[in-house]
């Protein structure tokens, strides 16, 4: 990144009251190397579940086309350039994806949709955080009368580094709990508290007994939090469970 970018940059972030702001300025300096769109989206849990299945991404949007969310709600999982991230630690030309022979047919019609909506060129950059978190930066350009290709090669290593310097002022400003996130499952205190003492072995009498309920009580309640995470089972469910963080220790 060139030091007068990065100076500019730096400081327009550090004049930003909140995350809306933070990405007001990101929208800015991508718009000044020559994009029209960008997102950022973080996860603060793992985004792929113990059964495959991929957490939806939020992402948080600046300049997109209006009602492109409408129907993106069934593509969420299905991103091919958010799985893409978990490839690579470098910026990811959008059009590598799109060329994929072996693309899920949910894959393909997810960037089709977004191409339709005029948003067919863009470069992602991931960042791989502890725990498994996760945090993106896409960078997008709407027009097919500009040359791609020399866009991306020529501003790929300053989107790499504005990415982790977005992330890493977002964290430092306490702007994370602004930031909209990717939706989990809502358990109620009592199907957490039958999943936890399942967890470690207890039966549903044996819970019914703990918890002062009856049995058929404590087997509605694992079969809600089954439902509710999409599990098969209740193993399947603690698994979800404990990975979305909704089980706290008894």
């Amino acid at each position: 990144m060139g030091t007068r970018l990065s100076t500019t940059f730096n400081k327009a972030l550090g004049e930003a009251e909140n995350f809306e702001d933070a990405l007001d300025t990101l929208s800015n300096i991508t718009e000044s190397l020559g994009y029209t769109q960008v997102l950022y989206a973080y996860q603060p849990y793992p985004p792929r579940l113990p059964d495959g299945d991929w957490l939806p991404l939020k992402l948080n949007v600046r300049n997109f086309p209006s009602g492109w969310e409408r129907e993106w709600e069934s593509f969420g999982s299905f991103d091919p350039y958010y799985r893409a991230c978990f490839e690579s630690t470098l910026p990811i030309d959008w059009a590598d994806v799109q060329s994929r022979d072996q693309l899920h047919p949910l894959e393909s019609q997810a960037w089709r949709y977004l191409a339709d909506m005029g948003l067919a060129s863009g470069c992602t950059t991931p960042v791989h955080l502890p725990g498994g978190k996760f945090a993106v930066v896409s960078a997008i350009l709407d027009s097919s009368t500009r040359d791609w290709s020399i866009l991306f090669d020529n501003t790929r290593e300053t989107l790499f580094q504005l990415t982790h310097l977005f992330h890493e002022t977002v964290s430092k400003k306490g702007f994370k709990n602004q930031v909209k996130t990717g939706t989990r499952a809502r358990l109620s205190p009592r199907e957490q508290e039958c999943l936890r003492w399942s967890a470690v072995g207890k039966t549903s009498p044996e819970i019914a007994v703990i918890i002062d309920r009856s049995v058929e009580t404590v087997r509605l309640h694992l079969k809600n939090a089954n439902r509710k995470l999409g599990a098969s089972n209740r193993a399947h469910a603690i698994a979800k469970a404990m990975q979305l963080g909704l089980m706290q220790p008894n």
